[in-house]
């Protein structure tokens, strides 16, 4: 038996509808791609008979939905070729430009990729697990308290111009990582280095954790543990030494054309429009990069993505929007996957420093237990987002599948306000404009926090004015959280530990720090795990940050290549492994 739908829950989903599809139309997604969308989604069973029911749809279209749905082949990762092809290029989209390929300082997604292809990582991460595996050190040793590690470089690891790569290169990257005139933006994960933190400030100079054992062995020394140290070495990528030796760090005319010793070298770079880049034949792993090389293309927009993948004009991109998946698929030469949940899990930071009501825990638990994540998703979103319990993605080792998610107790909401005493308080959302998500999940907080009494103020505004808020502190609740997690938990320390830098919030918790300390210490996984179980219970008791609700992404190629992982991390994380079929 169907279960009835209250006619004001039906007026809604019927209402997001309509402003959904008027929306997605502006992006080229037809009505029948969207209503695919819907039909695919976690709330298809309830949006799509309340709009046969109100005559928003047909039930012949909707049907064809679930059809298609259906009918839609399966799509994975697709496995490497048996024999390994060799040659061809990809053309990749992109949506934005590098500022920099400086390993030392690139600080957007873009110009971080490409110095990931020219450089190499010491340390990678295991695409689907996360896990710290080999780079171009092959392997390494932890002493019993955790504080040395000891590295050995891989066999006939060379820079492009066909100089052998030592440690001595990774010594001098480190210095230059650490020293506070290059001012990079990975130097919080190498300040942990025993001497790190008196090299960075100029009372010393050398940083006595690091000791070249011999042109293969480095040894880096801990000042504390910190198990997540390797998972932030994939940030360490060795410059060449007798190539920047002695000159500036930041801007010397090398970067403009460098020489690495990653899969690819540099061929030429038009900004805002091409970065190619060729096979580096010097690469130690032998036999890759399968490919000859890439144009990474600056796109105007994501229309203009999904119009030149479904044309040829671009081989791959991570830039088309979730909403056109299905019209990507009906191309029929296209594989789309979507991304492991948790690249955006969504929701309020409330901001500690700018409202003394919002230093009291229980103000904080009110506000999140009066707000039906589960509604919003299905309702508003359409099923195209998910409700989120907390900030690890659900693909990771430390995340807990037994830890419960704050409950929906608008009854209760409004007693603990009133045990409080901030009964008809105001808050304050920051979103940014032009973000429908976002613009919706203000409207929706709007209204269940009417509902106990609170008056929002929505605060919507350009995306460089809520970055500004976001990282000054000035928000009273902001979305994004400027405090998720991708890789390791420990990612939670910069955003929520007391003190820190990152920490926007003004959030405290002597046991939080405690466990995110901890955390740090143990080097057994189990010990983690359960170490970060304990800190996500006090999060969603202290609810420092509100993680309500996630938003898909997707990847998508062309069929003529094989070789790639579905990911949470960069889709072309590793290109060198990608071959061409066709």
């Amino acid at each position: 038996m169907t279960r009835r739908i209250p006619r004001e829950r039906a007026d809604l989903i019927v209402r997001q509808f309509r402003r959904y599809e008027a929306v997605y139309a502006e992006q080229g997604v037809d009505r029948r791609s969207f209503l695919r969308l819907i039909a695919g989604g976690a709330a298809a069973r309830t949006v799509l008979p309340v709009l046969v029911a109100a005559g928003a749809v047909t039930a012949r279209d909707a049907e064809a939905a679930r059809a298609a749905v259906r009918g839609a082949r399966a799509v994975a990762a697709r496995p490497a070729a048996q024999e390994p092809a060799r040659g061809g290029t990809i053309l990749i989209g992109t949506l934005g430009e590098a500022q920099s390929i400086n390993p030392l300082l690139t600080n957007e997604t873009e110009g971080t990729w490409r110095a990931k292809m020219m450089f190499d990582q010491f340390v990678n991460l295991n695409l689907e697990t996360l896990q710290p595996e080999p780079g171009l050190a092959r392997e390494w040793t932890i002493s019993d308290d955790g504080l040395t590690y000891t590295f050995t470089l891989q066999d006939g690891v060379t820079f492009s111009d066909g100089t052998p790569l030592t440690t001595a290169d990774v010594e001098f990257t480190l210095r230059g990582l650490l020293t506070k005139e290059v001012a990079s933006v990975y130097v919080t994960d190498f300040l942990g280095i025993a001497g790190a933190k008196e090299f960075n400030d100029g009372t010393a100079q050398t940083i006595s954790g690091v000791e070249v054992i011999d042109p293969a062995t480095i040894k880096l020394t801990l000042a504390s543990p910190n198990a997540a140290f390797l998972s932030g070495l994939r940030w360490l990528r060795p410059l060449p030494k007798h190539l920047l030796e002695g000159k500036n760090l930041t801007d010397d005319p090398y970067f403009q054309a460098p020489i690495g010793a990653g899969p690819f070298k540099f061929v030429s770079w038009s900004t805002g429009q091409d970065f190619v880049a060729a096979r580096n034949e010097t690469y130690w792993q032998s036999g890759k990069p399968y490919l000859d090389g890439f144009t990474h293309r600056v796109t105007p927009d994501a229309q203009t993505i999904v119009i030149a993948l479904q044309t040829g004009q671009l081989e791959g991109s991570e830039y088309a929007l979730a909403t056109q998946a299905e019209q990507l698929e009906g191309a029929g030469n296209l594989t789309v996957l979507v991304k492991p949940p948790g690249v955006d899990v969504n929701g309020w930071n409330f901001g500690q420093k700018t409202s003394e009501l919002l230093r009291d825990a229980r103000v904080r638990r009110a506000i999140a237990m009066a707000i039906d994540t589960g509604t919003f998703a299905s309702d508003f979103l359409l099923g195209l987002g998910r409700p989120a319990v907390g900030p690890i993605p659900s693909g990771s080792w430390a995340y807990d599948e037994t830890v419960a998610a704050i409950p929906y107790d608008p009854e209760g909401a409004r007693a603990l306000l009133e045990e409080v005493g901030a009964g008809g308080m105001s808050l304050r959302t920051t979103v940014n404009a032009g973000n429908q998500f976002r613009e919706d999940w203000v409207t929706y907080t709007q209204q269940a926090l009417g509902d106990i009494g609170v008056t929002v103020e929505p605060d919507i505004k350009e995306w460089t004015q809520v970055v500004k808020d976001g990282t000054e502190g000035t928000f009273e609740a902001i979305c994004p959280t400027f405090a998720g997690v991708l890789v390791d938990p420990d990612e939670l320390y910069s955003a929520l530990h007391t003190g820190e830098q990152q920490n926007v919030s003004g959030y405290s918790n002597p046991e939080f720090d405690r466990l995110l300390e901890a955390g740090r210490a143990a080097t057994e996984l189990e010990e983690r795990k359960r170490i970060y179980s304990e800190a996500q219970k006090i999060l969603l008791q202290d609810v420092p940050v509100f993680y309500a609700w996630d938003r898909p992404f997707i990847s998508v190629t062309t069929d003529g290549f094989t070789g790639y992982t579905n990911t949470i991390l960069s889709f072309f994380d590793r290109l060198e492994e990608w071959q061409r079929t066709g």
